[in-house]
Formats: structure tokens, sequence, C-alpha cells
């Protein structure tokens, strides 16, 4: 509810504090007093937008502050928090500057804001019903709301939105993964061939080092089997060869070893070196015989470590690198297949939601339609009360499975005719401003816009209704604001006496310039003015005596009302 306001150089306003209590606050004065520019000044606090032309002239400045209490429960606490506005307590301090030079300032909670998270948090704090200012009415994308709250459709709703959060969540994932697809493709065109080319290598670590050893030998082939060769003859196969001069030897060894014992280990000895000339020379034969010069080979070994050189040159400098490198390319082959399976999991995720999003909306679709008959017979018989029985109220419901929403595949729009032989159309192009407020009072009475409450103000509501109609209207009014807090302006008396708190604004002249005050009557001074609005100016006994027997009716009436119909409507959350 607002529960208090503070304008400064506002329009004709000087300065004004008002304190508001719950329940239904009626404004009432003369016509041309300025009842509206209060609307407007409300209007500010909820995110209407600014222009100079409010401010007071002979000022550069104007400022409007409300402050608003809400129940802990209330969603505005979730969007201060998401913007970092939140404060400690239950109230909202909410503060428009309005300056001549454009630096029009928001203040929420002392915190600069813009004028877009204002419209957001006044959405959910007050609706303005004047002839200019039938937000929710006026939008279609509203009026399911209001349908659903009237069907009690709250659950199924609720079903309907997160699965289509689901939903969304899954066609976002698929989209990112989507994004830049023809680049990944040709990304990954460039690591296959890359991979190709480094698996015709079939690459090992030190294999570099192996192919270079193996060239070094094939080129040094005939040079090794000469050496060999030679070496082979010389230790055992030419006549002279150090083995048969060892042999010759060994003969005059064993001869010494007879002639001295203590020279026989020396003989046994040099046997022991014959076997390792023979050994040796039987290596060298074998070794020689072993060489092939493959020039062939020679020349493969010689391209491989050429294309080992490029590939170190492109990935390496190193082998291992190169080898790394290949590595990181499977790596990433790899993660495209893993992207490409969690592609199609998310595809059959994708399939299975929107299946259970077609099922539960075309559930929703059906109850809607179901409901529609008795909310517009419902709304009818609240606007025939309101001196608009000759209306005829529709909704519209169109259902297109192609465009999905929160709110299912359904769209709807509120018709009227408020004349006979017309044909029902949409609000804004049919309904005058007191129409509109009328019938946004119709729809309250069927059904609560929101599960939560809000400050309602109602402008133009008693336009072109005459005296039974207004008191019928003020009626409702008091009945709503049992649930939310309800600003009114009428000129009807029938209507006022309905009011818990009677506001009063009055035009006058104050060192030579127009100022506007109100104040708020005590009992006395409201039984005045309810019989100023009966019998204008002059007062009689007569025109009080009426006054009181208004105040006491509605006294009445509201509180036959109370016990007949204790539950006002509320919808479930949607």
């Amino acid at each position: 509810m607002l529960k208090y306001l503070r304008i400064s150089n506002f329009a004709l306003i000087d300065r004004i504090d008002l304190e508001f209590a719950p329940g239904f606050n009626l404004i009432t004065g003369e016509t041309g007093s300025g009842k509206s520019i209060l609307v407007d000044s409300v209007s500010l606090l909820a995110g209407e937008r600014a222009s100079q032309e409010m401010i007071r002239e002979g000022f550069e400045k104007a400022r409007v502050e409300g402050v608003f209490a809400l129940d802990p429960g209330h969603p505005a606490w979730s969007l201060l928090e998401k913007t970092g506005l939140e404060t400690e307590g239950d109230e909202i301090l909410i503060r428009r500057d309005i300056s001549r030079t454009g630096s029009n300032r928001i203040f929420i909670n002392g915190k600069l804001s813009t004028l877009g998270v204002l419209t957001r948090l006044g959405s959910l704090m007050a609706d303005i019903h004047g002839q200019h200012d039938q937000q929710s009415l006026l939008q279609p994308r509203t009026h399911l709301r209001h349908l659903d709250g009237f069907g009690e459709n709250g659950e199924l709703a609720d079903r309907v939105r997160q699965v289509y959060v689901d939903l969304m969540a899954v066609r976002r994932r698929l989209e990112r993964l989507r994004d830049g697809a023809s680049r990944r493709l040709e990304r990954m065109d460039t690591l296959r061939y890359q991979l190709s080319e480094l698996e015709q290598l079939a690459l090992e670590p030190g294999m570099d080092r192996k192919l270079e050893r193996e060239r070094d030998l094939l080129a040094t082939a005939e040079s090794r089997q000469q050496a060999a060769y030679e070496s082979f003859r010389l230790l055992y196969d030419r006549e002279e060869s150090v083995l048969s001069l060892l042999d010759h030897a060994q003969k005059r060894l064993y001869e010494l070893g007879r002639l001295d014992p203590d020279m026989e280990t020396v003989a046994e000895r040099s046997l022991d070196l014959r076997y390792q000339v023979e050994e040796v020379g039987l290596e060298m034969r074998d070794y020689a015989a072993s060489i092939q010069w493959d020039a062939a080979r020679l020349d493969e070994v010689g391209e491989r470590l050429s294309a080992l050189e490029g590939v170190k040159r492109r990935y390496g400098p190193s082998l291992e690198e190169v080898l790394d490198h290949q590595a990181k390319i499977q790596e990433e082959l790899e993660s495209v297949d893993v992207s490409r399976r969690q592609e199609e999991e998310w595809i059959r995720e994708e399939q299975d939601l929107e299946s259970r999003y077609l099922t539960l909306s075309g559930k929703l679709s059906r109850k809607r339609r179901a409901d529609a008959e008795d909310f517009c017979r419902r709304v009818e018989g609240e606007l025939s009360q309101l001196a608009m029985g000759s209306s005829v109220f529709r909704v519209r419901i169109e259902t297109d499975e192609s465009v999905q929403t929160g709110q299912g595949t359904d769209t709807a729009e509120f018709l009227i005719s408020p004349n006979p032989g017309e044909s029902p159309r949409p609000l804004g192009r049919t309904a005058s401003g007191g129409e509109l407020s009328r019938i946004t009072l119709a729809l309250n009475s069927v059904v609560a816009f929101t599960p939560f409450s809000k400050t309602l103000v109602f402008d133009e509501v008693d336009a072109g209704i005459g005296g039974r109609v207004a008191s019928t209207v003020g009626l409702k009014l008091a009945r709503l604001a049992r649930r939310d807090q309800v600003f009114c302006v009428s000129h009807w008396p029938q209507l006022a006496c309905h009011a818990t708190r009677h506001l009063h604004v009055d035009k006058g002249i104050h060192e030579g310039r127009t100022v506007i005050q109100v104040r708020i009557l005590d009992a006395d001074e409201r039984v005045r003015e309810l019989a100023r609005m009966t019998a204008g100016d002059s007062l009689t006994e007569t025109t009080l005596r009426q006054a009181r027997e208004l105040l006491r009716r509605a006294a009445a009436d509201t509180s036959a009302g109370s016990r007949a119909d204790p539950q006002l409507p509320v919808s479930q959350p949607t």
C-alpha cells in the first residue's frame, strides 16, 4: 500500500505531505481543483514518464516521493534483490526528481535507478485506472492471466510455464552449440588433415634419432663391411693372422710352463686370449656378411627424416612436441564427437519437452475455452450493475502451436461492445476512459488480477453513470479495498459515502499564486462535503441529514456485503 506521499513544486502544488491508510481512500473536490494532479503524482511513482510541464512555474525542479509498505512475500522484494536495490524493513522509498534541464532522476531506496526498473516495480505495486492509464487492461498479454485467475488454472499454468522455461533453456544450449557451426566444421577439416598427415608417419617417441642412426649406418655400409672383413682376416683368416701367431706363442708358453711351473698360469691365460681373438674374428666375419647395401632403404629413411623435419617445423620444434600436438588434435576431435552426441541428446530432450509442453498447453487451452463463457457471463453481470447493461463482453482465444510462450500456445484478447448492434471490438478501440475504469472494476470484482495486494487508483470511474449506479460502484470499490488499497476520484456522494478515508482537494490563492491543498476530512467535515456534493454550496439541515443517511446506508451495505460474501476473488499464482 502507498503509505506516505510528499509532493513539491509539482503542477499547482507548492508542497503537500499526506499519510494514507489501507482501505478505500476517496478524493473529492470541485471540478478543476486539481484532483487528477494527485493521480498523476502516484502515476510517476508507478513508472509513468515525467515531463517538464509538470514543474511548477517559477521553479527549476519538482519532486514526488512515496513510501510503499509491502508484505514480506510480495514479488517486489525479489525484483529489488535482483537489481541491488533491497532494503531492510518492509518499506520501499521511491523519489522522482524532475528538472527543467532534462536531468531527471529516479531513486529507489536511496539508490539511483532507471525508469525501466521503476516501471517493472510500479507494475507490481500499483495499477492506475484512469482515462489514459489502463496499463494492464489495454495489454492483451495480460488477459490470459485474468482468465486463468478466474478458472483457477494456476497449477496447470505453472506446469506449462516450468516446462516452457526448461524447453527454452535446452534450445538456448542448442543454439550456443550450433553457433559458429561453419567455423567449427572448417576447424575440424583442418584438424583431420593434420591428424591424417601425422598418423601416416606412424610417429613414435625417439623415432627421429632411430632413423638418423639408421641413415648413418646405411650411408657407411661399404666402409663398415670392408673394415669388418679386414679385421676378420687379420684376426682369423690370414696365414699369419693374430690367431695363428697366438697359437705359436701358446705352444712356446706351454713349453715354458713345463720348464717353470710358475709360468703355467700364463699359458692358461693365453688360451683365454686366443678364444677371445677367435670370437672377435668370427663376429667380424658375421657382421661383414650381414651388411647389405640398400640404396632404396637409404632413400626411404631420408624421405622419412625429411617428412619429420617438416612436421617439426610446423608443429614442433621437437618430435615430442609434435606428438603432443597430435594428442591434442585427437582430444579436440573426440570433443567434437562428444559435442555431437551431446547435441543429439539435447535434441531428444527438446523433442520430449516440446511434446510435454504441447500436451499441457493443449489441456490448458481447452480449460480456458471452457472457462471463457462463464467468465464473460460473470463480467457482463457486473457491468450491468455499473450502467453498462447493454454491453457484450467476449474473450477471443487463438491457438497456434508454432507460437510458444510461457503462457502456452494461446493468445487472448478481451472484446466489448458497449452499444447494442455493434460487434465486440478490442477494449482500446471501443471503450471510453470511464468505461475502461468500470470494466476494470468489473473484472476486479470477478477475479483478482494478482495473488498479492496492490494499490489501485481509479480515476474517471464514475463518468457517465447516475447516482444509483454510483452507489453500486462505491460498494464494489469498498469490497475491493478489503484486499487492496483503493484510491478513487469521484463527484458522486453515493460513491463517496462508501470510502473509509476521505481526502478533499481545494484550489485557492496564496500570495497571488494558485495553490492546491489536500486535507483528510474528519467525520463532521465529511458530512459537510457529502452534502456539498449533493446540493452544492447551499448547505441546509436537510442536505446534512441526507449526507448522514448516505453514510449510514453505506456502512450497512458494506456490513451486509461482508456477511453475504466475505471472500473476495483471489487468483492462483500464474
